[in-house]
C-alpha cells in the first residue's frame, strides 16, 4: 500500500532531521528543459535540477538527481516530507525533502510512477508542480501531563499555517502523542487533547478552517525516542502537524475528535 510506504519513509527521515534554519540559500541552477505551465492549485514546484556526473542508466540518474523546490524552512516544510510531482497534468512520482534552506529545498525521487525513456534521464522538468502527499510542517512539544504548549511555538506555527492555507482542499492531520508514563486510557485522552489544543490555536489565531483539521491521538504508540530518558520523553510528548492528500482510517471525522481545550488568552495573529 502506497501510504504505508510513505509513512515508513517519513519516519526514517524524521530521526535524521537536523535544524538547518540558518543554512545559506541554495544556488539556483536551472536545466535547459522547457518550463511546463503551472497547474491550478499549487504555487509550489521545481525551480532547478542538478544531475549527477555519471554515465549510469537513466533510472539511476533520475534517482540520484537533486530537485530544487521553490519553498523552504520559511514555509514551514520539514525534511522527510513527501510531495507528489505533476507535469502536464500527469502524475510523475513522489519526491522526498532531503534538506531545507530558508526559501528552497533539496528533494530526491523516492517513487517513480512514469516510465523512464531509455534514451533520456529527463523525467522531472523545471516548472513541474508539487502537491502534498505527507508533508510534516511542525512538531509541537509539551510538558508532562498537560495539553498546553509554550508561546515560542506561535511563530513556527504561523509558518505552518501559511503553507496549509495554500492548499485549502488538503486535510491536515494533528497527530497527538505522549510518553509512556501514566495509564493508557489517560494517555489516549491527553494525546487527543493536545491535538485539539493545536486545532483551536490554528483556527482561532491563524484562521485555518476547523473542517480542514483532524485531531487524532496515538498516545505512546509512535515514539520518536526512548522513554528511558527525560530528553526522550520530551521528544515523544508532541503533536505533529501534517498536510496529507487523504486521511488515514483513524482520522475519519468523529472517530477521535475531542472538545476544544481552554488555554486562556491568546495573542492576535500577526
Amino acid at each position: 500500500m502506497r501510504r504505508a510506504a510513505i509513512v515508513a519513509l517519513l519516519w526514517l527521515s524524521i530521526g535524521a532531521v537536523v535544524a538547518q534554519e540558518d543554512a545559506a540559500q541554495v544556488e539556483a541552477v536551472e536545466d535547459s528543459a522547457a518550463v511546463v505551465p503551472e497547474m491550478p492549485g499549487s504555487k509550489y514546484g521545481i525551480q532547478a535540477i542538478r544531475y549527477p556526473d555519471s554515465d549510469s542508466i537513466p533510472q539511476v540518474i533520475v534517482n540520484q538527481a537533486t530537485y530544487v523546490g521553490n519553498f523552504g524552512a520559511r514555509d514551514g516544510v520539514k525534511p522527510g516530507s513527501i510531495f507528489q510531482v505533476y507535469g502536464g497534468g500527469a502524475f510523475i512520482g513522489l519526491l522526498r525533502v532531503e534538506q531545507t534552506f530558508p526559501d528552497s529545498a533539496y528533494l530526491r525521487m523516492v517513487i517513480l510512477e512514469t516510465k523512464v525513456d531509455l534514451a533520456s534521464a529527463v523525467v522531472v522538468k523545471r516548472g513541474y508542480r508539487l502537491y502534498p502527499e505527507y508533508v510534516l510542517l511542525e512538531t509541537v512539544n509539551f510538558g508532562t501531563g498537560t495539553p498546553e504548549f509554550t508561546t515560542h511555538m506561535h511563530e513556527r506555527m504561523r509558518y505552518a499555517a501559511r503553507f496549509i492555507l495554500s492548499f485549502p482542499d488538503y486535510p491536515v492531520l494533528l497527530e497527538g502523542h505522549t510518553d509512556n508514563t501514566g495509564k493508557k486510557a489517560e494517555n489516549v485522552k491527553l494525546a487527543i487533547g493536545r491535538a485539539a489544543a493545536i486545532e483551536e490555536y490554528l483556527n482561532d489565531i491563524q484562521r485555518v478552517p476547523r473542517d480542514q483539521m483532524f485531531p487524532v491521538g496515538y498516545a505512546d504508540e509512535r515514539p520518536l525516542a526512548s522513554n528511558s530518558t527525560e530528553a526522550g520523553r520530551l521528544a515523544n510528548r508532541r503533536v505533529d502537524i501534517v498536510l496529507v492528500d487523504e486521511l488515514p482510517p483513524e482520522a475519519v471525522p468523529g472517530s477521535q475528535r475531542a472538545p476544544a481545550v481552554d488555554l486562556g488568552p491568546r495573542p492576535e495573529a500577526e
